[in-house]
């Protein structure tokens, strides 16, 4: 395994430098440089990796853009697809925003339970540890056997993992 490249940032003004120091020569202030890992050099671009709208990318002016319907499929709780237009478009991201406490997370886990008996689905948490997510599944009453976890924050973990466990959502 490689070994993890380390850098020393300073907390008030972003300098950086090679080796921890008390004071930062940049901004002169005391106890600021902390160290910080590095984050692996990006993987390369690969054919999984682009178009996840599923065409190439390209300028349009509005007035080309085919309006034709997209094929989507039920998540599985009737409110969340008629907020959607009828369902997830495949390819497509969806950011579910609100309060906490609003019930996102609960949403999102009920939506992915339902899809998981159905197809190979993946939920990846940065903010919630795998045990909580369960007990949340629990309390809900919810069939989780299929549905596989994975807790984590750094992208490129993320994106690594995606490649290997190919999941549909």
């Amino acid at each position: 395994m490689a070994k993890l490249k380390t850098a020393f940032v300073c907390n008030e003004c972003g300098a950086d430098f090679s080796k921890w120091q008390g004071q930062c020569p940049e901004c002169g202030a005391w106890n600021t440089v902390q160290e910080i890992r590095l984050a692996k050099k990006s993987s390369p671009v690969t054919q999984r990796t682009v178009g996840y709208a599923g065409t190439d990318s390209q300028i349009l002016s509005l007035d080309k853009i085919d309006l034709a319907e997209q094929p989507r499929f039920s998540s599985g709780v009737g409110e969340f697809d008629r907020v959607l237009g009828g369902g997830l478009i495949p390819g497509s991201a969806i950011l579910v925003g609100g309060h906490p406490g609003a019930g996102k997370s609960t949403l999102l886990l009920q939506t992915v339970c339902h899809l998981a008996s159905q197809m190979n689905v993946l939920y990846v948490t940065g903010e919630e540890s795998l045990q909580q997510v369960a007990m949340r599944a629990n309390r809900l009453g919810l069939e989780a056997k299929e549905l596989k976890l994975f807790s984590e924050t750094c992208i490129e973990t993320i994106e690594a993992t995606l490649m290997s466990a190919s999941p549909k959502v």
